[in-house]
This record gives C-alpha cells, structure tokens and sequence, in this order.
C-alpha cells in the first residue's frame, strides 16, 4: 500500500502529537504521589508507544518525508 504525501504528512503531525502525550505522561508521574494516577499515565504512556512505533513503521515503509 503506497500512500500519498498528504498522509505521510499526517501521520508524522499524529506521531509527533503522541510523542508530547508521552513526555506529559512521563512528567506526570514524575511529579505525583498517587500510586493509581502513577498506573494509569503508565499505561497511556505504553499505549502512546505503541501507536509510534506503529505509525513509524507504516511511514518508513512507505518513505520517510523531511
């Protein structure tokens, strides 16, 4: 599946967005105490990394745009 420059522009902005979740989530729990929110930005953090190595993936299959 080949796709158009207009979606690999817009998968890269979707990466780069997950990417800034990630680091809130890594700060968040930095800076709390609860054990619970601790857990739960942990896992939106696991999420988060997974959908950029997917969405990584799909662009490098289908040519990386600088």
């Amino acid at each position: 599946m080949s796709l158009s420059t207009r979606e690999l522009l817009y998968l890269e902005d979707v990466a780069k967005l997950f990417e800034s979740v990630d680091k809130n989530c890594h700060t968040g729990m930095q800076m709390s105490n609860d054990s619970q929110l601790k857990s739960l930005l942990q896992s939106i953090s696991q999420d988060h990394h997974h959908w950029i190595s997917s969405i990584s993936s799909l662009v490098n299959s289908n040519g990386t745009l600088q």
